[in-house]
């Protein structure tokens, strides 16, 4: 069971904010809770389009691009795209293509190697810009501390533009021009865009430039790389993103997305947030997990609509290897835990095993962190080089971890909830050991108590179809503007519980003269949760809760988050 951490509400607050925006108090204080007190951004949140976004000419260093990418397209140079190797990254590079081919410029593109290269400008990416004779390289989605492959560049005569939304090093790369709203001395108000919404915002500037309006055709790419990528999806994000699921809704422009949709069997009219981050860009992430990503730009950039569906297909079955060889390797890692980890002793679960594949070992990380909520780093050794991913939790920033451990690294990057190292195998036993000392100082027995947040305790019989449509109008979720999650408690079932495929359990609950249906994804493999369910006379329970749709017929369905049985003060 999880700590709930129940919003309390601010009544006054709330009835002035229902009153100035028409809307129920339900609406009010999930806006509230989302920081929105302020009744004018709460409206621009609510309602805002493309008419709020900020003059990308606020951004530093656009000037100087643009100016640059201009000169390129009239005197016909080549133009090189480097991009990164995930959704992000790829859908930064699509749009740029696409936005340069309709100035009028033919540009190139290269995406390095996960496996081989890494992430960032990369040494291939400068060869391949000598190779093809490009006088101008933009990264998207990189490049902002790639200082010395600039410095390379410009040794050969090429300049360099640099789009990026990653943090800021001390010492910036000698770049033709820097575009980074985390730039000391940017003034552009908005700091949390993603790759791709940056890159927009220079092909946003060019278009204005040419008085081309192409550029909205491809909020579609804009939508799908930002949510991939787990951005904020508010502010500029949330308005691009919104304008983004439209056009998918309508049909979308990109043949490579429609071909992706039905090769996934996406039966949806209406692709929202939750297909592109669970259906959708995991298919697009599977080519550079496992290799070469550019079947992947490929399918974006793809005019014709054969080869698009070929190419999406060749992602589902990549998808399907990746989905193999991750479920191998959680089973190697669970094995791990169970003869390895005391959690006595390891508040950081550190895995290593010979020729685990890398591309994987980031998720499998994650996945481990969830189930046992702590901190967890996955390492692959060949060759006596370990090369490992970890995520962690709340209260555990990693990067300033294994900053500290950094004697027994030879390389480390991240942030506080994700990171990347490389370390000889040699040092492997000291550095868990050091990891787990840093822990011992800064975790408590709480801090590995996983909370939910929840909005607000509700009735369950108040939850009506009203409720649900205004709480739509907050779409679309994600980072920084979750699903709302509720509570309701002293419930009790209508039918006895009925569990699906072992895994999963449904369940209905009387609420009035109301029965509502809930599903319980995973619960079935949860003891505690399957004895509170069948023991407790009451139950209290945390949840979502949407829409279903079947044979015709819309209901309410609930999902549940965690349950808990009643106290009796509450029964």
């Amino acid at each position: 069971m999880k700590k709930w951490n129940v919003r309390q509400p601010d009544e006054a607050k709330q009835r002035s904010l229902s009153d100035e925006l028409s809307v129920s108090r339900v609406i009010a204080q999930l806006l509230l809770n989302r920081g929105l007190c302020d009744a004018e951004r709460a409206r621009t949140f609510l309602t805002g389009g493309v008419a709020e976004l900020y003059n990308p000419f606020l951004m530093e260093g656009i000037h100087e691009a643009v100016a640059r990418i201009k000169r390129a397209i009239a005197k016909k140079e080549k133009i090189l795209i480097h991009g990164d190797y995930d959704v992000d990254g790829i859908t930064s590079i699509a749009l740029m293509v696409f936005t340069l081919r309709d100035l009028g410029a033919d540009p190139l593109y290269y995406i390095p190697d996960r496996l081989t290269e890494g992430y960032g400008l990369s040494s291939g990416g400068v060869e391949e810009a000598v190779r093809s004779g490009a006088s101008l390289v933009v990264t998207v989605d990189c490049g902002i501390s790639s200082r010395e492959e600039v410095k390379s560049l410009n040794s050969r005569g090429i300049d360099v533009v640099i789009t990026d939304h990653h943090e800021v090093p001390e010492v910036l790369p000698p770049a033709y021009a820097i575009i980074n709203p985390l730039q000391k001395h940017c003034a552009y108000p908005d700091k949390n865009l993603s790759g791709v919404s940056v890159a927009f915002k220079l092909c946003e500037a060019l278009c204005s430039e040419f008085r081309n309006r192409d550029v909205w055709r491809y909020l579609d790419l804009v939508a799908l790389g930002t949510v991939s990528d787990v951005a904020p999806l508010t502010g500029e994000n949330r308005i691009l993103v919104r304008e983004g699921l439209k056009s998918l809704k309508n049909g979308g422009v990109n043949k490579g997305i429609k071909a992706l949709i039905e090769a996934s069997g996406i039966r949806t009219k209406e692709p929202g947030s939750f297909e592109i981050g669970f259906i959708l860009g995991p298919r697009i992430n599977a080519a550079g997990r496992l290799g070469s990503a550019r079947d992947a730009v490929e399918l974006l950039i793809s005019d014709d609509e054969v080869r698009a569906m070929t190419l999406a297909e060749k992602l589902n079955r990549a998808n399907r290897e990746r989905q193999k060889i991750e479920g191998l390797t959680l089973k190697e890692a669970m094995s791990k835990v169970e003869r390895e980890i005391n959690f006595k002793e390891h508040k950081v679960i550190v895995l290593h095993k010979e020729k685990w594949h890398t591309g994987v070992i980031g998720i499998v990380a994650s996945r481990i962190s969830d189930r046992f909520y702590r901190p967890c780093i996955m390492i692959s050794t060949k060759d006596g080089i370990g090369r490992g991913s970890g995520r962690s939790i709340e209260n555990f920033h990693l990067f300033e971890a294994i900053a500290r451990c950094g004697d027994f690294l030879k390389e480390y990057g991240g942030h506080k909830y994700a990171c990347g190292l490389t370390i000889g195998e040699e040092n492997l036993t000291r550095f868990i050991k050091s990891i787990n000392e840093i822990a011992d100082t800064v975790l408590t027995s709480d801090d590995l108590i996983p909370g939910l947040d929840i909005d607000m305790e509700i009735s369950l019989d108040s939850l009506d179809e009203g409720v649900i449509e205004d709480m739509n109008r907050l779409q679309p979720f994600g980072e920084s503007n979750p699903e709302p999650v509720f509570c309701s408690r002293g419930l009790s079932l209508a039918r006895p519980l009925r569990i699906i495929k072992d895994e999963h359990v449904k369940l209905w609950f009387s609420a009035g003269n109301r029965t509502f249906e809930a599903i319980g994804f995973g619960l079935a493999r949860n003891s505690d949760a399957e004895a509170i369910i069948k023991k407790s006379p009451a139950i209290d329970i945390a949840y979502t809760a949407s829409f279903n749709h079947w044979q015709g017929i819309r209901t309410i369905q609930l999902k549940i988050k965690d349950i808990k049985p009643s106290l009796p003060c509450r029964l």
